[in-house]
């Protein structure tokens, strides 16, 4: 998306209702003299009592303890200026007519006494027809939208009047209001954090240096990456959310990045979707989560982190571009964590629905050990605690049930009538070539108990055995298919492209299956559409010390697909990225049956808490000695399907610009590549 279409969809979110971006045949909301208090003044109002002066109206972002008060526009009323919270008073506004709906909303905040501190709507002899306190209070100064609805009053005029009675000594017996809107569409408010994290994201593209930026995967425009979120197909295109600091290309306060398509391929970029704005998501930000439909709306269930507590809530929106936070969140507070289990390790919601209820899987800490725990609630508002899905006693089994981690990134779904369960366990020890990375990525095939919340399996299996894939989610398509996709990167690793203002891509979608009890992977068959430049080549004998370079199998970004007859080989693969210096190996080893990538000498170096980080291994067992890659490239990323999907390498490499070559290799005896399709894939004319 260009910044100049970015930018337009900022504007329309500032507009003060969304339907006032596309009709305008509707009475247009309206507003009272000085209603959002831009004069910087009370000019307009009526003051009594001692509670409002002139200096109560302020110009001002956060409050003494750091939070945003949320104001549109630069001025609001803030009733707590100047320690005068202990005094009584009101102000009342010009008379208007009520047109249109009848509905008059506003920002209102503090005033925890609603009894005391309210707003209230009065007719021309002062008699009260509507009035709202702060009915969405949170312990701080920031304010949410409320509505009064005097829609019976049409035609009459009617005056604002701001009460505050409230001269006792808690902590907020005040109140801070702003923006009145008469004929209030009920459009959802977006918060000033929300505006400026897209505002900051269109006006710095220019600084990415694109050098290793992938062309047919989905990425952030700008700076830090991480976990997929909200997997969903809703309103005909495929959304794909995700992990998003838009400041820097480091970790820090999480909001919501987010991607459409059509076809899986090509995406979109669509402005952030939620940022850390409210008390309880307001100091790290909004987590990891997914997403559900509800009556045709798409709702986002996610982890908000703030005070060193995790808790769970959710946004909602109907054309699942802007998105509203609930007044009932957290849906799942830290005071709903079971117990056992850490408040500040309870995170990453995946949501489903069986039957009447919905259902979410959390990944925590209980006990010491990682854990998943379920619930359930038959509003999206009200969950109960179901139970624990893992068996903690089966303590003789450490890579079940690590210490020092949580299960996060939980993904539950059906596939071909079997139950998977997909979770990102951390720390898990190395067994074999399974887990060499520091946190893995697993799949459980079993049945889930709805009542005790026990989900039921025999083992669980890593779904990648590569450098970079963690944090992997499920959607269903609606052509019946499952898709996964995964974040193409690594925890506790040397980033090299930080300073290119960019971290983070993601996996290709896989297309999931069950067969035998084996989850098969294979590349989204649209990828086809985007092949050209075809290369088709068979028969080719491989012996040692004789490298095989064919004509037209060269690049960086393309699609591979070959078979080997391995024969008396010790090793045969190929080499990718290949320049003067640096080349990517992929082969087969026959003595420990694996397939191994080795991206010792890449280009850049990689460096992590990992003693290994020069190879990373897949057990393959081969049937008549027939080894199947599907491999593709992508300028700085190499994914590699072996045998059909039965396993799978995903890796990040940093070659330099001219190492395209590709070349094919034998070891210690002698192999042949029987077929090779190779394929150029461009998107956009990249």
């Amino acid at each position: 998306m260009t910044k100049k279409i970015i930018l337009s969809l900022i504007l329309c979110f500032t507009a003060i209702t969304i339907s006032a971006c596309n009709n305008s045949e509707q009475i247009e909301p309206y507003a009272f003299s000085n209603a959002d208090f831009e004069t910087g003044t009370l000019s307009g109002w009526d003051i009594n009592g001692d509670a409002f002066r002139n200096s109560s109206v302020e110009f001002a972002l956060k409050d003494s303890s750091g939070y945003y008060f949320n104001q549109q526009g630069d001025f609001f009323l803030f009733g707590g200026y100047g320690d005068r919270g202990n005094l009584k008073g009101y102000l009342e506004s010009e008379l208007f007519e009520l047109r249109g709906n009848g509905i008059i909303g506003f920002l209102i905040g503090a005033g925890e006494n609603t009894e005391l501190t309210y707003v209230s709507i009065i007719d021309q002899k002062g008699q009260e027809v509507g009035r709202s306190g702060n009915i969405n209070f949170n312990g701080t100064n920031q304010m949410s939208r409320v509505e009064i609805d005097v829609s019976s009053h049409i035609g009459e005029k009617l005056r604002v009047k701001i009460i505050d009675e409230d001269d006792t000594n808690s902590e907020f017996n005040y109140i801070n209001v702003d923006d009145f809107i008469i004929n209030y569409q009920r459009s959802i408010s977006v918060s000033k954090q929300l505006k400026e994290a897209n505002e900051y994201v269109a006006s710095n593209l220019d600084k990415i240096n694109s050098q290793y930026r992938l062309t047919y995967h989905a990425m952030s425009e700008l700076n830090w990456a991480n976990d997929p979120n909200g997997l969903i197909w809703y309103n005909g295109e495929f959304h794909m959310f995700y992990q998003h600091n838009p400041y820097a290309s480091t970790w820090g306060p999480m909001h919501w990045g987010h991607l459409t398509s059509t076809d899986l391929v090509q995406w979109e970029n669509q402005p952030i979707a939620l940022a850390p704005d409210q008390v309880y998501d307001a100091q790290f930000g909004a987590f990891s989560g997914t997403a559900i439909e509800i009556d045709g709306k798409l709702y986002l269930i996610y982890t908000s982190s703030s005070n060193n507590k995790q808790q769970q809530a959710i946004a909602i929106s109907s054309d699942g571009i802007i998105f509203e936070k609930q007044p009932s969140n957290p849906v799942i507070s830290s005071s709903e964590v079971p117990l056992g289990a850490s408040i500040s390790d309870f995170r990453d919601p995946d949501v489903f629905r069986i039957g009447n209820y919905y259902y979410v899987i959390i990944g925590t800490r209980m006990n010491g050990y990682g854990q998943l725990v379920l619930y359930r609630s038959i509003d999206m508002v009200n969950f109960e605690y179901i139970g624990p899905l893992m068996n903690n006693s089966n303590s003789s089994s450490p890579n079940f049930f690590q210490l020092n981690g949580v299960y996060e990134c939980p993904s539950f779904a059906t596939i071909d009538g079997q139950q998977i369960l997909i979770v990102s366990p951390q720390n898990l020890e190395q067994n074999g070539t399974m887990f060499e990375n520091v946190h893995s990525v697993v799949y459980m095939i079993g049945q889930l108990n709805l009542e005790t919340g026990k989900f039921s399996y025999d083992d669980f299996h890593e779904i990648d055995s590569g450098f970079d894939f963690y944090a992997a989610q499920m959607a269903e398509l609606p052509d019946g298919r499952t898709i996964m996709i995964a974040w193409m990167q690594m925890w506790d690793r040397t980033l090299p492209t930080q300073n290119h203002q960019w971290v983070g891509a993601y996996t290709l979608p896989r297309e999931l299956s069950i067969i035998d009890g084996i989850l098969y992977q294979k590349p989204i068959r649209e990828l086809e559409n985007y092949r050209s430049m075809p290369y088709h080549y068979e028969n080719i004998s491989l012996t040692p010390f004789q490298d095989v370079i064919l004509e037209g199998v060269q690049g960086k970004t393309i699609e591979l697909e070959m078979e080997f007859d391995v024969q008396t080989a010790k090793q045969v693969g190929i080499e990718l990225f290949k320049g003067t210096d640096h080349a990517t190996k992929v082969y087969y080893d026959q003595p420990s049956q694996t397939v191994v990538i080795d991206r010792s000498n890449s280009g850049i170096q990689i460096f992590g808490v990992e003693n290994n980080m020069n190879t990373r291994s897949a057990s393959v067992s081969l049937d008549g000695n027939i080894l199947k890659l599907h491999i593709f490239l992508d300028v700085s990323s190499i994914e590699v399907f072996i045998n059909d999907g039965i396993s799978t390498l995903t890796a990040n490499v940093y070659p330099d610009l001219e190492d395209i070559g590709i070349s094919f290799y034998v070891n210690g005896g002698n192999a042949k590549l029987l077929s090779l399709n190779k394929y150029t894939l461009s998107i956009g004319g990249s």
